[in-house]
């Protein structure tokens, strides 16, 4: 519990200052995971290695996965959050989420009639390796769902080890379309919309402003290669010319040969597909006369509502277009109310707090349908809670209808989902977003909806 209240801490703290919280949150993350680490490693070789490995893996070969660890009646939730890292902008609204919907279920009487337990951790980035050994943590602690991770790159380092230990994986940001057929043994869920449906929006959005060329410059990794192309694929079809497809490595420090190609393209407009790295590309394509103050830019939701953090001169912003999974939130007020009066966070930095709060939600109605904590079991009921039966939009009300012998169909925070077999949304919502010369111009912005 020491470590859930300093992660509440540094939470609340990055709300203030990203900078400074991502500063904070890598020294506070590394001592928790190296506590978590150090607790757990005797336990994960002597407890696990030996039994549940071998049991794991004849499980894999036999494409029949085995219970978690924990099947106890209780349902444990973990999650893999970016408290450090290049998304740790993202991590305030997705912890304060996953605080609230632990809130709401257990006020309403808990999961087969226990209260749910939450453990927070850290994912960092693929920088260096936290996700793994916060996993490794969460597992020994009986998790029976994992919620996260926020990168899809990240995901793709331990989705393997928990869907294969039998335990569910449940991210609420991961968009990339690899996932829709990832071999999970059924164990992966996902209420972030595949980068098919954004990188049309995008698409759409560019042709429909009268942009006939494009170059992208995407980051080298599942997230970045999977949008650029979905928006590459989708422009063209529209008739669109893509001048330049440029990928970069995550490392990357210097942007100058790229933007060097960028510059000579003198395409119509420009997408970047980054995370906190945007910032210096687009400090860059400013100094270099290519800005957001002069030629059409688009970004993504891997940076675009944290840009303002990372530039150094936030005026060069103006102009800046992006997309972001979103429903309107000015629709949901009782929801972003309770938000800002519990954890102060404004909303416009909710960015998939609602995908985390109705993963967490869809879960728990999944457990109560099985009526078990046991997470294949659990697994097998969550696609039905999002389709085909009785509308209802909260916990309560969806358990009513489960304890009275019917079949809910859970339309969340984020929207209605739909899930498909694949356990992803089949729909969604995106927030089309306008940087002004004080920064998100809320007054500019436009919902679409992609399917």
């Amino acid at each position: 519990m020491a470590n859930s209240r300093l992660i509440k801490f540094l939470a609340l703290l990055m709300a203030f200052s990203f900078a400074a919280a991502a500063c904070g949150s890598d020294d506070s993350g590394d001592t928790a995971a190296t506590d978590e680490t150090t607790d757990t490693t005797e336990a994960t070789e002597e407890d696990t290695t030996e039994d549940t490995t071998t049991d794991t893996t004849e499980a894999i070969e036999d494409e029949t996965p085995v219970a978690g660890s924990s099947v106890d009646g209780v349902l444990t939730v973990g999650s893999i959050i970016p408290l450090t890292g290049d998304l740790a902008f993202l991590s305030p609204p997705e912890v304060a989420a996953l605080r609230l919907a632990e809130e709401d279920i257990n006020a309403a009487g808990g999961v087969l009639g226990n209260p749910i337990v939450t453990i927070e951790g850290d994912s960092g980035d693929t920088n260096v390796d936290i996700a793994n050994p916060t996993v490794d943590a969460q597992l020994a602690d009986g998790a029976d769902v994992i919620i996260g991770a926020a990168s899809s790159a990240v995901s793709k380092t331990v989705i393997d080890k928990i869907t294969g230990a039998g335990v569910i994986q449940f991210s609420m940001a991961n968009t990339s379309p690899d996932f829709t057929t990832y071999n999970d043994n059924g164990l992966y869920f996902r209420t972030a919309p595949s980068d098919l449906l954004q990188g049309k929006v995008l698409a759409d959005l560019v042709a429909e402003e009268g942009n006939a060329s494009m170059s992208i410059i995407y980051r080298q990794e599942s997230y970045g290669e999977g949008l650029a192309n979905a928006i590459k694929d989708n422009f063209e079809a529209s008739g669109g010319t893509v001048d330049e497809f440029l990928a970069y490595a995550v490392d990357t420090e210097n942007f100058d040969p790229e933007i060097d190609k960028l510059v000579a393209a003198d395409s119509d407009a420009y997408v970047v597909v980054a995370f906190q790295e945007a910032g210096s590309i687009l400090t860059t394509m400013n100094e270099r006369g290519i800005g957001p103050v002069d030629k059409p830019i688009y970004g993504v939701d891997g940076f675009i509502e944290g840009a303002a953090n990372e530039v150094t001169d936030p005026s060069i912003l103006e102009g800046l277009k992006g997309t972001v999974p979103s429903v309107d939130l000015t629709s949901i007020t009782d929801f972003t109310d309770r938000f800002e009066e519990a954890y102060g966070e404004p909303v416009e930095v909710l960015a998939y707090g609602a995908e985390t709060y109705d993963a967490v939600v869809i879960v728990a109605l999944a457990a109560e349908a099985a009526g078990t904590d046991d997470p294949i079991q659990v697994a097998a009921q969550i696609n039905d809670i999002t389709r085909g039966g009785d509308k209802c939009t909260d916990f309560a009300s969806c358990r009513d209808i489960i304890a009275a012998g019917g079949d809910p169909d859970y339309d969340g925070i984020g929207g209605p989902y739909e899930f498909v077999d694949a356990g992803e949304p089949s729909a969604a919502s995106f927030r089309i977003m306008t940087y002004g010369a004080d920064g998100i111009d809320v007054a500019q912005d436009v919902y679409v909806f992609a399917e």
